[in-house]
């Protein structure tokens, strides 16, 4: 009886253990990612729910894009989401499966059309074509390659919202912007802004992933969790809800 009482009390005092918790570096994506947002966002909330599934929790901290890179490149962040995969990017850290698939297109004004068929073969049209594109974002490839041969120029700084307005004002050509995003951030330009712009159809499919340091030694353990409660959530039906919430709002209760 003595000893039973004994662990009792242990139990008691002894206090519980913690679940995991994993720390994700993250910036401002509106629609996609923002501090402003319930859960902040469609991204992170099915990050969060991809991980509670396999008992994890998840703790987000906001920062300009190329320093959340810097964060989880150098491992004093654990993760951060989300990335298109470069070869560059490849060998710093490791990537997820799929979490997000945007049609990546050119925005440009109504009276400088963007005439190409998105094929490295037709860029030589493009004729140095001056593109804006945010800082800490990736470069569509078949336009980087037509960077080396010298047939565009990529102006790099800013945001998605600073390079449109750019683009409105005549001082660069063309924004090199995922279609997602590009139409929301247009909804913020002033009427007149908005009037003068357009886009290309969809040149190809730009892939998003959570991505982990390679400096880590649990790295290869969270990316096994997170790829299995992403599976996971697709299988229950549970990840084409959240985004029929997204895209639909209203139309899913939460969980």
């Amino acid at each position: 009886m003595r000893l039973l009482l004994t662990l009792l009390l242990l139990c008691l005092y002894l206090p519980a253990v913690a679940e995991p918790r994993l720390r994700i570096a993250i910036g401002e994506w509106p629609p996609f990612i923002s501090q402003q947002l319930p859960s902040y966002g469609v991204v992170p909330q099915l990050i969060s729910e991809a991980f509670a599934s396999q008992g994890v929790q998840v703790e987000y901290g906001f920062f300009p894009w190329k320093r959340a890179y810097e964060e989880v490149r150098q491992g004093r962040w654990q993760a951060s989401a989300i990335w298109g995969r470069t070869p560059e990017r490849e060998a710093e850290c490791l990537f997820s499966d799929l979490v997000h698939r945007d049609e990546v297109v050119l925005f440009h004004r109504h009276d400088k059309p963007v005439d190409w068929d998105g094929s490295l073969a037709d860029a030589q049209r493009l004729g140095g074509l001056r593109i804006g594109l945010p800082l800490g974002s990736a470069k569509m490839p078949v336009l980087e390659q037509a960077e080396q041969h010298g047939w565009v120029q990529y102006e790099i700084g800013g945001d998605e919202l600073i390079n449109l307005r750019k683009l409105a004002a005549g001082r660069i050509d063309a924004v090199d912007i995922v279609k997602g995003s590009g139409s929301h951030v247009m909804t913020r330009l002033q009427p007149e802004e908005r009037a003068r712009l357009t886009s290309t159809q969809a040149y190809q499919y730009w892939d998003y992933h959570l991505i982990l340091s390679r400096q880590l030694p649990d790295s290869e353990h969270y990316l096994q969790l997170f790829n299995q409660g992403l599976h996971q959530l697709e299988a229950s039906g549970r990840l084409q809800q959240i985004w029929q919430a997204f895209y639909q709002p209203g139309s899913d209760p939460a969980p």
